[in-house]
């Protein structure tokens, strides 16, 4: 378990304010001193710049608990001598591994603790005070919130309601580059207008939670395609069902881009899906359409009998070079030279579907006995050979 000691703490000044109704606010909101504590976000996280902005001058500590499995810590945040704690997570298993002590005063947020909390309409009002993140050079926000969708496997709908506009393209952009949060900006009726005046404006952008597909239009391509985009245009395919419109609307983007490769596809997958009909159906339709794969693990896909496959999957279709380049047996071949087992597996699953856990263990276990009883049949002056 890790503690989070005093001198990790990153101080912010917070932005200066010119009104009298700011400067006052301000002399109230620091006579209290205020820590923030990043649980787990890989970007710099809005909730808490807005915070930084409200009562201007806080400590934050950054805890960086993953959201893989494997790669979690516990952390315990020391908060003595703090006032108030604000506590921002994300990912749903983040509060079990995560203890705040030594406040009275303590209020947690975020996905991980409740999707429906919000700020309030006072600190949302203020623009993020990206001085708690002095390394950031890419400004993060949201155009719309909301999504006029309702998939499963998504809380954005509960989290956020329909459709709906957010904060102003100005009170978002405070670097050279911005990168839109929007769970489906394409929906919203003023999408076009918007991104006419990202083009005009010449903003760098890019969408990286994606933009949906299917409500590709003629006019939204042509304009993506004049934009200053930063790197792919990413979309999602996930479901077979959906390879017809999503066949459609490719070409379209195709016909305004000249790029091949130029298009990036989440892909979603879960144990329960149909390894060959689904998952690895759609990542070899990226191929076949020379648009990126990116292959997106439930966090279920850890604890399955396939979970070695999911990541060799992962590792093959998330990275462009060898993805273009390279089949998954190929790529199985050069990851696992001396693993004869572990490259047979994750092969057989790609072509066959799932894998009797049991007969790979037997397998093993045939292995073993059989270097046991050649070890066996080794003699005194085999030993002896042996020996360098």
């Amino acid at each position: 378990m890790q503690t989070v000691p005093s001198r990790l703490l990153l101080k912010s000044n917070g932005l200066k304010r010119h009104t009298k109704q700011h400067k006052a606010a301000n002399a109230m909101q620091s006579q209290n001193k205020i820590l923030l504590v990043d649980a787990d976000s890989t970007i710099p996280n809005i909730a808490l710049m807005k915070l930084a902005a409200y009562y201007k001058q806080v400590d934050i500590v950054k805890c960086n608990i993953s959201y893989y499995p494997h790669k979690r810590k516990d952390v315990v945040v020391n908060a003595v001598g703090y006032d108030k704690v604000f506590v921002s997570a994300i990912f749903f298993s983040t509060p079990n591994h995560l203890k705040v002590t030594n406040c009275n005063c303590i209020e947690y947020g975020g996905s991980a603790y409740s999707i429906t909390k919000k700020l309030p309409d006072e600190v949302i009002a203020w623009k993020s005070d990206y001085s708690i993140y002095p390394n950031a050079d890419t400004s993060y926000g949201f155009l719309t919130r909301g999504c006029f969708r309702n998939c499963e496997f998504c809380i954005v709908r509960q989290k956020e309601g329909n459709i709906h506009l957010d904060e102003s393209v100005e009170k978002i952009v405070q670097h050279k580059q911005v990168k839109f949060l929007d769970n489906n900006f394409l929906c919203h009726p003023q999408a076009d207008e918007i991104l006419q005046r990202l083009v005009a404006h010449k903003i760098r952008f890019q969408f990286n939670q994606g933009l949906d597909i299917r409500l590709v239009t003629d006019e939204n391509a042509r304009l993506l395609s004049q934009a200053d985009y930063i790197g792919s245009y990413i979309f999602a395919f996930d479901n077979v069902s959906d390879e017809d419109i999503i066949v459609n609307k490719l070409g379209i983007l195709k016909k305004h881009s000249t790029s091949n490769w130029a298009c990036k596809f989440f892909i979603y997958c879960h144990p329960e899906m149909d390894i060959v009909n689904s998952v690895c159906y759609r990542v070899n339709w990226c191929k076949a359409n020379q648009v990126l794969p990116y292959l997106m693990r439930d966090i279920s896909c850890w604890d399955s009998d396939e979970s070695g496959f999911y990541t060799d999957l992962g590792a093959w279709a998330n990275q462009p070079g060898i993805f273009k380049n390279m089949s998954f047996e190929e790529f199985m071949y050069k990851r696992c030279p001396s693993n004869e087992l572990r490259q047979q597996r994750s092969i057989a699953t790609y072509n066959e579907g799932k894998q009797d856990a049991s007969k790979w263990q037997r397998i093993v276990d045939d292995k073993s006995l059989q270097l046991a009883a050649e070890a066996e049949q080794l003699t005194t002056d085999d030993f002896n050979d042996l020996i360098i």
